[in-house]
């Protein structure tokens, strides 16, 4: 264990990827932030899509982390948050996290350019081995198009 004085004179942690998280549940907000921040991530978070798309609009991310429902209304707002996630940087990696997943919804998240699709609960290790995994493996993505409910058309 170091002292606190050497603390200060450590070298500072590199500056990772840029990371959001929308979720509405604050504890997992909570939970999500510390991990990543620990992990090396600059990390943002939004409870809802209307503070997301302003932190957004504001600066691209390169890891959007969403729930599929951020309201009690459950109307994938979270699809949303990613569509404009992946116009303002079509480089982005995009996660969906759901509690409610189905065949349909995975189908559709992956046909509207998502890169990773997890049901809740998800471990954060988990979670942030399949990012990095990801980040360093990534094919070209799909692209998204207006067609269908959430997207276009699944790449062949």
């Amino acid at each position: 264990m170091q002292s606190v004085s050497n603390l200060d004179q450590q070298e500072p942690r590199p500056v990772g990827a840029k990371l959001l998280i929308v979720e509405d549940e604050i504890s997992t907000v909570f939970a999500m932030r510390e991990f990543f921040s620990f992990h090396g991530y600059q990390v943002d978070c939004a409870t809802g899509a209307p503070d997301a798309m302003a932190l957004l609009d504001r600066s691209p991310y390169d890891v959007v982390i969403t729930d599929l429902h951020l309201t009690p209304h459950r109307c994938a707002e979270g699809m949303t948050v990613l569509a404009r996630a992946r116009s303002l940087n079509p480089n982005a990696l995009l996660v969906m996290l759901t509690a409610y997943a189905s065949d349909g919804s995975e189908h559709e998240a992956y046909c509207s350019g998502v890169n990773l699709y997890e049901t809740k609960p998800v471990g954060l290790a988990k979670l942030a081995a399949c990012i990095e995994s990801a980040r360093k493996d990534r094919p070209a993505r799909a692209s998204m198009s207006t067609r269908g409910e959430w997207g276009g058309p699944c790449p062949k």
